[in-house]
């Protein structure tokens, strides 16, 4: 899983969220923070604007991860982008602005990780510290993601594909029960189109014994391709996390509750696929 250049400088729908991210880096960068792209665009960017894979679920907001130093840092990064004027509060969410384009706005979340979280892998947030985020995956995410180019040409950061479905996970894991398709239908898409999302080549070259295993289906290898790539990004003790999650869903005297949200019509499928992604995350520890 290599860290490559994704060059959409000539997709021009793509204008005003270039225009929104390099408003933010304008600020956060010199604050000696690289803002990491997550979420739902960073999934339009790799399925439908690179390789043509319709999401189904478009979004029009814009999910910025922050590793940030302390709370103060965050605090002043988001003083200075309201200061700009060219972003406002939003639903009085700290973590939530908009951002005013010329034509349009455009609503931005930006979620800090670092060292303002806790041995849990969770972040408080301030000032009661009640409100509390799980950001755990934010930073082998950061360390694994690519370069984006949009148009401008700016260059950005961006989750790999398997680094934003291990964020999809825990993020459903945190909130399947308010949310409980949103999250879901992301690792759905995700896992049967990791191979067409530029990854068939690896199949045939890194893995072609796959292809006279017994029973060979190409889903569940790039599923499978799925699971390699995210522990690759992984610690030991990060990979049984994953492992744990996708045990708990996958143990066939549960309900099950994930595959049938990830497709309510064929859960067997969806099933398959995660059980997939288990294995590859399993092999690389042998």
């Amino acid at each position: 899983m290599s860290k490559s250049l994704l060059d959409l400088s000539n997709v021009t729908d793509l204008a005003l969220h270039a225009e929104a991210i390099a408003a933010v880096q304008r600020v956060a960068i010199p604050l000696g923070i690289t803002p990491l792209i997550v979420g739902a665009f960073a999934r339009d960017l790799h399925l439908q604007y690179a390789h043509n894979i319709e999401a189904a679920r478009q979004t029009e907001d814009i999910d910025i991860a922050l590793q940030v130093k302390d709370w103060a840092t965050f605090q002043r990064l988001r003083d200075m982008l309201i200061e700009t004027k060219r972003f406002g509060p939003k639903d009085g969410v700290v973590h939530r602005l908009v951002y005013r384009g010329e034509t349009l706005a455009l609503p931005i979340d930006i979620v800090p990780f670092g060292a303002v979280e806790g041995a849990d892998r969770m972040i408080h947030w301030p000032p009661t510290g009640e409100e509390v985020m799980d950001v755990f995956g934010f930073q082998e995410a950061y360390a694994a993601a690519m370069t984006v180019s949009l148009p401008g040409p700016l260059d950005i950061k961006v989750v790999s594909l398997a680094g934003l479905f291990a964020l999809k996970l825990i993020a459903w894991t945190a909130r399947h029960y308010s949310a409980p398709r949103k999250d879901a239908h992301d690792l759905s898409l995700i896992a049967r189109h990791y191979l067409d999302a530029g990854n068939a080549e690896r199949l045939m070259s890194d893995h072609a014994e796959w292809l006279n295993e017994e029973n060979f289906d190409y889903n569940r290898a790039g599923a499978r391709l799925l699971g390699r790539d995210i522990a690759a990004m992984m610690s030991g003790a990060a990979r049984q996390r994953f492992v744990e999650l996708l045990d708990a869903q996958t143990d066939p005297n549960s309900a099950l509750q994930l595959p049938n949200d990830m497709n309510r019509y064929e859960p067997q499928f969806a099933l398959e696929s995660l059980q997939q992604v288990r294995i590859g995350l399993l092999e690389l520890e042998r």
